[in-house]
């Protein structure tokens, strides 16, 4: 009966087999320039088709794992499987981008011995004299993705509520308006500037709901920024500024419509409809599949309508670009306004393995919700 069943769902979904088999075929078994359990990414300098240089960041890896983790129980027999197996070997490559301390903290780099820019003999000559902090968006995501025990969740929140933006600190390169709130930033390191972005706090966000901590200072602080910017809609005319690192609006629209559908804040569930509008709007004018992919994602997750994009046609190759690393996220205001999206000073990431990711998951999800109404 078992094999019977696991040869029936083979045959109503072999899309996500091939999806799987083929990222399971990228997934590095053994250390290399890539640690085992890892995927190719590559940075670019220029957009669209600038200078490639791969990147052994754990951000990519990590987000692979988690959203696998996330779709696991849709599975059945061999993919199943299969699915476990590829989020096992990931997390195995994560302790190299823990703090050296050994606390459970995490870097978009490794740790020890420390990096930054990998394969670039320059810009890692910046190592010598300041490495990379941890940031809450890697340790979000890979605490996720390893399904990490209460009691880190709760060591990584608190030290999370420490860098937050206090008197202290005081952030100064955002809108005067928001400078006040005490949102959570993006580093963990005392030296480096306060930094609010957007895509960062859904993400800590969604890391605190799933955990049941979503309830201090520093949460309603990161909901209340959350929400001016999406009412002013500021996703849509300053995406780079209010995310430097992620920074384009396709991106920002898929994060906030992942943590309004999956934890409906009383808050942010106000902005459904507007974010929906906007989800339509720019997967009418947009050239890119792979964001047409994210765009029909985000509007499941909001309840509505989406299309059908079809996943044979997509290039993940292409041009999409999900993750950004801007030296402008470390400017002061007026700087880092004027220079928000501007090419030379911003380093471009992408990853196909992630985006066939993007594509199994909106593929499951339309699968999930055709299932409800019959």
């Amino acid at each position: 009966m078992i094999l019977f069943s696991s040869r029936l769902y083979a045959q109503e979904d072999t899309v996500t087999s091939r999806l799987l088999r083929e990222i399971a075929a990228e997934q590095y078994q053994s250390d290399s320039f890539y640690y085992a359990g890892m995927f190719a990414s590559h940075r670019y300098y220029g957009y669209p088709d600038g200078k490639r240089k791969h990147d052994n960041n754990v951000f990519f890896t990590g987000l692979i794992a988690m959203t696998l983790g996330e779709i696991q129980n849709e599975l059945r027999g061999p993919d199943s499987i299969l699915c476990l197996k590829i989020r096992k070997l990931a997390q195995q490559s994560f302790p190299h981008f823990q703090h050296k301390s050994g606390r459970q903290t995490y870097n978009f780099w490794r740790t020890n011995p420390s990096m930054v820019f990998p394969n670039s003999w320059f810009l890692n000559l910046f190592r010598k004299w300041h490495s990379l902090p941890d940031d809450i968006d890697d340790t979000s995501i890979l605490l996720l993705a390893m399904e990490a025990d209460s009691t880190t969740a709760l060591a990584a929140k608190e030290l999370m509520e420490q860098h937050a933006n206090t008197v202290n600190y005081g952030i100064k390169n955002t809108f005067k308006k928001y400078r006040g709130i005490p949102a959570y930033s993006t580093w963990f390191g005392k030296n480096m500037p306060i930094d609010f972005d957007a895509c960062v706090l859904s993400n800590t966000l969604y890391f605190m709901h799933t955990y049941n901590m979503a309830n201090s200072k520093a949460d309603n602080a990161t909901v209340q920024l959350l929400d001016a910017f999406i009412r002013h809609r500021e996703y849509l005319s300053d995406p780079a500024y209010i995310s430097p690192h992620y920074a384009r609006s396709p991106v920002l629209i898929y994060h906030f419509a992942r943590l309004i559908g999956k934890y409906p804040d009383a808050v942010l569930i106000q902005h459904r409809e507007q974010l929906a509008k906007d989800a339509q709007m720019l997967l009418k004018e947009s050239r890119d599949e792979m964001d047409k992919i994210i765009l029909s994602t985000s509007l499941m997750w909001l309840g509505e309508e989406a299309p059908v994009i079809d996943i044979k046609k997509i290039d993940v190759n292409g041009d999409f670009v999900f993750f950004v690393a801007g030296f402008n996220s470390l400017l002061p205001d007026p700087y880092k306004k004027f220079f928000s999206g501007y090419h030379l000073i911003s380093y471009y990431y992408r990853c196909p393995t992630y985006n066939k990711v993007l594509m199994l998951q909106n593929h499951l999800l339309r699968k999930r919700l055709a299932s409800t109404k019959q």
